[in-house]
């Protein structure tokens, strides 16, 4: 079991080492999909146990003489702590400066061959919101509950969330079906969203406010093809779109499509060129009868490109979103005004180069640039920030990053923010 979970966890390694690259573990090839265990032809039929009278094992592959494969379970995952000081310019009752230690990520992965060309995989998220998050109206939940096993001494309590949960199938050589509740297949850090694989303690904003949505839930059709000397990767979606209940219910009964075609080449290194889009409605959740607050059709389009040439690694992600609100399911603005149809629009340019000294050090700096149909809090948002990031041993990340980020003076802080972090990231 530990030798799997070991296999497993380079494994996982492997696919986001594109976005930070770093010397390979034991040295071995790398595999290229973490989400799938090792190939089922190169691992030995576990043995039998005796079976009950009810159950058909060969039904199962699991009875002697069946084609082998790995059905042991496997469990992995990542984590981190960051400490972060954030300083406001300007003074204001909705935000203070801060300093702080944050446990952030503590996600779970199970993942498991259910047969010859069957996978399941899950990732769990456990957190310790809401406990410490702020309302609405500026106070702070605290979830603090009497523990009944431990004579009532007080105990807070968090929650989870589901990233992952779905079931695939290889169809073809070239076609895998996927179904189920997964990231959305677009640019480059939505898919490496793990902490050990983001180059920098946090993602460019454009990612955070998901222009695309982050998640859906539905079918993936997806699959690769060799041309030449290059690589043809692609994805084609139908799933329920975006809204606070997608997980369970296409509320507006629209299905949302949308697709990826990416291109990878051996030219002067390794050079991926990748083109997303999605379609769909969004439907705000209500809590009656009554016809939805906010609802609207989007459109998101994005262009995203990575290139790696010995330790110089440079990314670049640009994405749009064009929204046009349903008569009568407008929202208001911060401002009392009903909001009216528009563009949301960002990207970033990232450059670090990854050397073999002092513990795999890997300068980097990225330049950012974000803005939103609805101006909100902060307004248009433009930073730049620069770090440092070191990869011990390939399980272990310890990251410096500082950030200066600055707005139009269109949102309600009309603010320059400083931010000085740093992270340790671990997988195991």
């Amino acid at each position: 079991m530990k030798r799997s979970m070991c296999v497993l966890l380079v494994a996982g390694l492997a696919q986001p080492a594109f976005a930070q690259p770093g010397p390979a573990a034991g040295g071995g090839p790398a595999a290229s999909d973490p989400t799938k265990p090792a190939d089922p032809a190169a691992v030995p039929a576990a043995p039998v146990n005796a079976s009950s009278d009810d159950i058909d094992l060969s039904s199962l592959g699991l009875a002697p003489g069946a084609p082998a494969f790995d059905d042991k379970i496997n469990i992995y995952g990542f984590a981190d702590i960051s400490w972060a000081n954030t300083h406001f310019t300007k003074s204001s009752p909705l935000v203070k400066d801060t300093t702080s230690f944050t446990t952030g990520s503590l996600n779970l992965y199970a993942a498991k061959n259910l047969a010859p060309n069957w996978r399941s995989l899950a990732e769990i998220r456990f957190m310790y919101v809401p406990n410490g998050s702020t309302n609405q109206d500026g106070t702070v939940q605290i979830t603090t509950a009497a523990d009944p096993t431990n004579f009532s001494r007080p105990i807070e309590w968090g929650t989870i969330s589901i990233e992952r949960a779905y079931i695939e199938y290889d169809l073809h050589p070239l076609l895998t079906v996927r179904i189920g509740h997964w990231l959305t297949p677009y640019g480059i850090w939505n898919i490496d969203h793990g902490s050990p694989a983001i180059i920098s303690v946090f993602r460019p904003y454009t990612i955070g406010e998901a222009v695309f949505p982050e998640h859906q839930t539905g079918l993936d059709l997806f699959g690769s093809a060799p041309i030449a000397d290059c690589k043809i990767s692609y994805h084609a979606t139908v799933s329920n779109g975006r809204s606070p209940t997608e997980m369970i219910v296409d509320t507006d009964r629209k299905p949302a499509f949308g697709g990826r075609l990416e291109l990878e080449a051996p030219w002067a290194g390794t050079l991926k060129i990748g083109a997303s889009a999605y379609a769909g409605r969004y439907t705000g959740a209500t809590t009656s009868f009554t016809m939805p607050t906010e609802q609207y059709d989007e459109t998101a389009l994005a262009a995203d490109a990575q290139w790696d040439h010995g330790g110089l690694h440079v990314q670049a992600e640009l994405m749009g979103r064009q929204r046009s609100y349903i008569e009568g399911h407008r929202p208001f603005t911060p401002l009392g005004t009903l909001l009216g149809d528009g563009k949301d629009i960002g990207g970033y340019g990232l450059i670090g180069y990854r050397s073999t000294a002092l513990w795999n050090v890997m300068p980097f700096a990225f330049y950012e640039d974000y803005r939103p149909l609805v101006t909100g809090l902060i307004g248009s948002v433009k930073a730049m920030n620069v770090g440092l990031n070191f990869r011990p041993v390939p399980t272990v990340v310890l990251k410096v990053h500082g950030a200066y980020a600055w707005g139009d003076g269109t949102g309600l802080i009309d603010s320059k923010i400083y931010v000085v972090t740093s992270q340790i990231a671990w997988v195991f």
